[in-house]
């Protein structure tokens, strides 16, 4: 019967909406955004499109993907329970997946709410009620954009508790301050356009290799896979692991209390922890098996414990589920 049921809305969907509100056409559409969401929608989106505007993440391209990407999906938010909801959780900084804050760079949106309050986000969810996702289009469909270079430096910085101050130092020319790289052999990235400007071109040259553009330098963003994006990339992710791993204090990669260890169950241990990290979801037990086998093993043979380390971080990295989204 079910089946039955769902061939019908199936049916009813494709030949459009008919003209009275029947159980099919509901499916179809799923709950329409109340006039508080619309609201919740309209003081967020400032703060949150110049990352979700495209893409299976492009929950504030418009009000319908608003309502059908993000609100309709319980993953994100749960009707009547606010500290249930991974959108709650991101914004006050709580995040569980693969970013603990929105934005991703500077403090939550939390710590400076000015066009709307938790207290009224957290009500709002309290209020609302079940929410029926529209299968027209599929939200789940596969939708695939790549990170934009800017995007790649903010979750690098943040996914590997890196900052700002671990590539640069304060110099000054002219009596103009600039962004002085503390080593060319650490990879810095930085826009030409950022402030203060990166004193040595070969920052800005990076950024352009990922596909980053610049107003100052007369360079057309892109998001194209070249070669050059990629040899990029490698070079910059397994530099970039390093530093992270041998960066004092910093727990981004290994939490208090965990280590770099040869041990097999506590490699795969972090292997699960990473997939979750970097892309969002845990690996199936077959699939860390096998990254083991096929990566963990022959490296740490040939350069040891931190080479294996930085080798298993790099891969999430420059893994697709984390280039594209």
């Amino acid at each position: 019967m079910k089946r039955l049921f769902l061939i019908a809305s199936l049916v009813a969907c494709d030949a459009g909406p008919p003209p009275v509100q029947t159980q099919a056409s509901a499916v179809c559409e799923g709950t329409p955004p109340s006039s508080v969401t619309e609201h919740v929608y309209r003081q967020l989106k400032p703060h949150c499109i110049g990352c979700h505007d495209s893409g299976v993440r492009g929950y504030f391209n418009s009000m319908n993907a608003f309502q059908s990407l993000l609100v309709s999906d319980p993953r994100l938010v749960a009707p009547g329970n606010p500290d249930g909801s991974e959108l709650v959780r991101l914004l006050e900084g709580r995040g569980t997946g693969a970013f603990t804050q929105m934005p991703i760079g500077g403090p939550t949106y939390a710590a400076d709410d000015t066009d709307i309050r938790m207290s009224e986000i957290r009500a709002w969810i309290t209020a609302l009620g079940a929410q029926a996702r529209s299968i027209r289009p599929d939200p789940d469909a596969p939708v695939i954009t790549r990170m934009s270079a800017a995007q790649m430096q903010r979750a690098l910085y943040q996914q590997l508790g890196l900052v700002h101050g671990d590539f640069f130092q304060a110099q000054t020319q002219y009596d103009l301050v600039y962004a002085g790289a503390k080593s060319e052999l650490d990879y810095p990235l930085q826009s030409p356009d950022e402030i203060p400007q990166p004193l040595d071109s070969q920052s800005g040259d990076r950024f352009f290799h990922l596909g980053g553009g610049a107003v100052t330098a007369q360079v057309e963003a892109h998001r194209d896979v070249s070669s050059t994006f990629v040899h990029s990339l490698t070079a910059i992710s397994q530099r970039w692991c390093r530093m992270a791993i041998a960066k004092r204090g910093n727990t981004a990669l290994f939490p208090a209390g965990t280590a770099q260890s040869r041990d097999p169950v506590v490699v795969k241990t972090t292997i699960r922890r990473w997939s979750r990290k970097f892309h969002g979801a845990t690996m199936p037990d077959a699939e860390i098996d096998a990254l083991y086998d096929a990566l963990f093993v022959p490296l740490i043979a040939q350069g040891g414990i931190e080479p294996a380390h930085v080798g298993l971080c790099s891969y999430f990295i420059r893994h697709p589920r984390w280039i594209f989204y």
